[in-house]
């Protein structure tokens, strides 16, 4: 991973060495949760589900719900990884990232309204059914770093 020379996982990356380091106490006491957070994120993108639907697409998505939840860094980290991903797709034109982005945004900021329907779309937009797991299951961890980061720069401000 570019950027974590020194440090432990996309958290303290996006965290900043300073929050990091303050936090590090806290986070050393749960180092299952560290590392299984960090596992999640690594199955997501370099697991045989994420490489289908494809680790630029992927990030991407991640991308846009790290900033639809104000997630600056890590919005950021993720734009980095999409770009440094290859070529396995184009924004531009993509159907499959156009859908999944749509989803995304319902997924994170009104995921009551989500119906059979939408799946539907998804499906029509080429998606298959483990394609749709893995965007849902991006999603639902994405939202989880942006709320475990803004945890942890409330309790490192504080230090």
């Amino acid at each position: 991973m570019r950027g974590l020379n020194t440090l432990s996982d996309v958290i303290d990356l996006a965290l900043g060495v300073e929050i990091a380091a303050a936090v590090a106490p806290i986070r050393q006491r749960r180092p299952e949760v560290v590392a299984h957070t960090q596992g999640v994120h690594d199955a997501l993108f370099d697991g045989p589900a994420g490489r289908a639907f494809g680790r630029q697409r992927l990030a991407a998505i991640a991308a846009h719900v790290a900033a639809l939840g104000e997630a600056k860094t890590l919005a950021a980290y993720y734009t980095e990884l999409a770009e440094g991903a290859g070529t396995e797709s184009d924004s531009a034109g993509d159907g499959k990232l156009a859908a999944a982005l749509r989803h995304a945004v319902r997924l994170t900021e009104a995921p009551a309204t989500s119906t059979h329907a939408h799946l539907e779309v998804l499906l029509a937009a080429g998606l298959s059914e483990t394609d749709i797991v893995t965007v849902t299951q991006l999603v639902g961890f994405v939202n989880y770093q942006v709320r475990l980061l803004a945890g942890l720069a409330l309790i490192g401000a504080r230090s």
